[in-house]
């Protein structure tokens, strides 16, 4: 019998670093690449084979219909779903396997990718096959040829690996390009690599390859993390901040200039030649026909695309680094955090312009791995339970409508509305609930920490544009 070695998870993080790849390094790089797409597509396909061959069976059908609250009927339904896998190899072994079995019948793919790029391959279509399954997602699609495939080892020692500077993968040696005094990098470097992974960027109409190497332990902390509890109120582009020492109320993003009539301007220069190219796929009306149909693109259409998709990177490079410095604030203050439980989705189809500015959501995500990774915490709060946009401190619940943005009470509570909440959150117990004791106990400190956000607030409206919803 073999024995197995349980692995440990470990903390791990993650280090970047550009690589230096010249015009022949660059081809072989995406003959690799499209050897990997073509072994996802063939295991996405082989697992949603198998996925349909689970479905077709009736123990299928009636496990569907077990409850997943009785614990009986929850524990039967998992027992069914592992002996149906198991026995149709709707397994992540059994796609692996695939993979491997797929790279070794062509001599062409053999000599390309390694075995442990192609197992990873074949991992990550399984995962995609298996939200399917949950019902996580609606659909899967398959990678489109020329489009570019992440490649991920199991290790670092084999097929993907970093060594002293370079990076081998296949016959190729890729030399890094280092920063001159980066402390980040340098600490990274003294920790053990799990593995590897080789990622592309198109900027500026170029192709940009970077290594990922992933690293064991926790990231370098340029900031020391406070201690305490801090409530935040997110919106669809701003957000509210209030700890006992401090508090701030700011849009998400504010430092970006968004150039609207640019993009438009692109993206009606970009039908105007689509419709030139492709006359028989539109009506007499100018409509275009349904059904499949053949495109064709001028070459001035896809520099007019490639400049459109630089802008939309431009934006979301800049927003990512905006919401890298709130976060960074927010840490400073406090190792903990309270934000309600919101529906991003439901965000979206509201005010779906802002949302797809700002990323409230990503904003969030981000807040989370870094106070995971620093040994912080975050605690989402019921919005229906606790109603803190409509709850006074003296216990009064009153609904008020959005354009309303201040909180006025008739014992005398006056509070920006957003700043209120987010003072409310901090004052909800862990198991979920709002406890008016320390409310009124916590109120005469925090209330002149809101005037002074709120008074900062003011002082930029001269030389800045400030949000209506704000009511300032």
């Amino acid at each position: 019998m073999m024995v197995y070695k349980s692995h440990n998870k470990t903390p791990s993080f993650i280090a970047t670093i550009r690589l230096l790849v010249n015009s022949v390094q660059e081809k072989e790089i995406l003959v690799i690449s499209e050897c990997a797409r073509q072994i996802y597509n063939s295991c996405l396909a082989e697992a949603l084979k198998r996925l349909n061959q689970v479905r077709r069976t009736n123990l299928y059908k009636e496990t569907v219909k077990l409850s997943k609250t009785n614990k009986k009927d929850k524990k039967l339904r998992t027992n069914n779903f592992k002996y149906l896998n198991k026995k149709f190899n709707f397994t992540d072994l059994s796609i692996e396997a695939y993979a491997t079995k797929t790279r070794n019948a062509s001599k062409y793919i053999n000599k390309h990718l390694g075995s442990p790029i192609c197992q990873k391959i074949g991992l990550r279509a399984f995962y995609t096959a298996q939200k399917l399954s949950f019902k996580k997602i609606k659909k899967v699609y398959f990678k489109s040829k020329a489009q570019f495939i992440t490649l991920e080892g199991k290790s670092n020692s084999a097929a993907l690996r970093y060594k002293e500077g370079y990076v081998f993968i296949g016959n190729l040696k890729l030399k890094c390009l280092f920063k001159k005094n980066d402390k980040g990098l340098k600490y990274a470097l003294k920790h053990r690599i799990k593995y590897c992974r080789l990622i592309c960027k198109r900027i500026r109409g170029k192709n940009q390859f970077y290594v990922q190497l992933t690293l064991e332990g926790i990231p370098y902390q340029k900031y020391e993390v406070g201690k305490g509890e801090a409530g935040i109120d997110i919106g669809p582009s701003s957000i509210a901040f209030v700890h006992e020492q401090y508090a701030f109320l700011k849009e998400f993003c504010d430092n970006i200039v968004y150039l609207d009539k640019e993009k438009k301007r692109l993206q009606r220069m970009q039908e105007r030649r689509r419709r030139r190219m492709n006359p028989n796929n539109y009506r007499d009306d100018g409509t275009c026909k349904t059904g499949k149909l053949t495109w064709n693109y001028s070459n001035r259409y896809i520099k007019t695309r490639e400049e459109i998709a630089e802008l939309e990177r431009v934006y979301a490079a800049k927003r990512k680094q905006l919401h890298e410095i709130d976060a960074n604030l927010i840490l400073s203050y406090c190792n903990k955090v309270l934000l309600e439980r919101l529906s991003y989705k439901a965000f979206q189809k509201r005010y779906g312009r802002s949302v797809g500015r700002k990323a409230p959501s990503k904003f969030v995500a981000i807040l989370k791995r870094k106070l995971e990774a620093q040994g912080g915490t975050v605690q989402e709060v019921s919005t229906y339970k606790t109603k803190l946009s409509q709850t006074c401190q003296c216990g009064t619940v009153k609904k008020k409508p959005l354009s309303q943005r201040w909180h006025i009470c008739e014992c005398g509570v006056i509070s920006q509305r957003d700043l209120y909440s987010a003072f409310l959150l901090k004052c909800v117990t862990e198991s979920g609930d709002l406890c008016f004791d320390e409310v009124n106990k916590k109120w005469p400190s925090i209330e002149p920490i809101l005037i002074q956000a709120i008074e900062r607030l003011k002082e930029t409206k001269e030389y800045n544009k400030i949000l209506s919803s704000f009511g300032i």
